[in-house]
C-alpha cells in the first residue's frame, strides 16, 4: 500500500521525520505455495519522493491504521490547504496521485491504537514518527496488487 502526503517545516525538522519514518518495520504476510502456510517477515518502510514534492511511504496494507497512527493522521481531511475549495483541491491530488481517501473506520481504528509500546522482556521500547514543528497534509492511499515469486504469493509493494 501506498500513503501519499506532503511534509513542511523547518529543513531539520523535515529531515528528522524522514529518518524516523524510515526506521520502522511493519509486518508482511506472505503465502508459501509449497506448504500451503502463511509465514510472516518483517519489511521496513520505504519513504520515496514523489511527484510535486509529495512523499510515498509503501508498506503492507494490514497495517495501514497502524501506519496511520505512526504519522499521526486520526482526523479526516483536516489537514490544511485552508478552508474555501479544500474538498477540490484534495480531490485534485488524488486524482493525480490515482489514490483515495483513507477510511474514516480506520482513522477509528488508529486513534486507538497507542502511540508507544515496550516489551516487558526487552529494554527497546517503539515509538511514533510525529516530530515538533512538522506539518503535513495527506493526499490519500493506493493499494498494490499481488506477486507470485518463487514459492511465495505476496502483496507487491
Amino acid at each position: 500500500m501506498h500513503l501519499y502526503l506532503f511534509v513542511r517545516g523547518k529543513y531539520e525538522q523535515v529531515k528528522l521525520w524522514e529518518a524516523h519514518a524510515q526506521t520502522a518495520y511493519w509486518k508482511l504476510r506472505r503465502y508459501n505455495n509449497k506448504t500451503e502456510k502463511e509465514e510472516i517477515i518483517l519489511v521496513q518502510g520505504a519513504l520515496r519522493p514523489s511527484v510535486l514534492g509529495a512523499y510515498e511511504y509503501v508498506f503492507p496494507k494490514e497495517a495501514l491504521a497502524e501506519v496511520c497512527n505512526f504519522f499521526g493522521i486520526h482526523k479526516s481531511e483536516s489537514y490544511g490547504f485552508g478552508r474555501i475549495g479544500r474538498s477540490l483541491r484534495h480531490m485534485v491530488l488524488r486524482k493525480i496521485f490515482g489514490a483515495k481517501k483513507i477510511p474514516k473506520k480506520i482513522l477509528k481504528e488508529a486513534a486507538k491504537i497507542p502511540e508507544t509500546f515496550s516489551a516487558e522482556e526487552f529494554e527497546r521500547g517503539v515509538s511514533n514518527c510525529i516530530i515538533g514543528g512538522i506539518g503535513w497534509h495527506v493526499i490519500g492511499i493506493k493499494e498494490d496488487g499481488e506477486v507470485t515469486k518463487g514459492d511465495y504469493t505476496y502483496e507487491r509493494l
